[in-house]
């Protein structure tokens, strides 16, 4: 645990300018290290450290973009928001169990799909977090692809939480609550 808490320190160090990242040759040098470390420790990942190492040891600046996304932070809010988008899912799941007629809603339209890899991978490395490490929302199936809804959801999620945040009882959603939802 301590080669991974050095690697965040190094990186969380270095300063990033419009997602460039700065280091002086001996933060590079002793990143490079660390990642060296990793291959002999993680054989599983040795490749993707070596790899890293690489791009550390070089200076590839297009690549180096990648360690601010690898590394990068969500704020405080945006988690809770992530936590709350997932309530709200798992809310309408409770909801649509419970209404007499569920064949008035297909299932999965109240079933989470995560969030986008390609353009929203922080809030989708969170929502596996939280599922896999955390072990909240277990009920929630990742399908094939691990919560990767293969398509942006952030805006989406948005207008639903606006929505399903005015209903009155948030857990006990009528059908047509549901539909409003779920159309935002």
């Amino acid at each position: 645990m301590r080669i991974f808490s050095s690697v965040w320190f190094f990186h969380r160090h270095s300063v990033i300018q419009e997602f460039k990242m700065e280091m002086t040759n001996a933060q590079r040098l002793i990143l490079s290290n660390q990642y060296k470390m990793m291959t002999m420790l993680d054989p599983t990942n040795a490749e993707r450290y070596r790899r890293l190492q690489t791009i550390i040891e070089r200076g590839y600046g297009l690549q180096m973009r990648e360690l601010d996304r690898e590394f990068g932070e969500l704020t405080e809010e945006t988690c809770r928001t992530i936590i709350d988008i997932m309530e709200m899912y798992h809310a309408l799941h409770v909801s649509w169990t419970n209404l007499k007629d569920t064949q008035a809603i297909d299932e999965r339209r109240v079933t989470f799909l995560g969030f986008d890899a390609a353009t929203e991978a922080r809030y989708l490395g969170y929502v596996r977090f939280m599922v896999n490490i955390e072990g909240r929302y277990t009920h929630f199936d990742a399908g094939t692809h691990g919560f990767n809804a293969q398509t942006p959801m952030w805006e989406k999620y948005q207008r639903m939480l606006n929505v399903w945040h005015a209903c009155p009882r948030q857990y006990h959603l009528s059908a047509n609550e549901i539909n409003q939802i779920i159309n935002a």
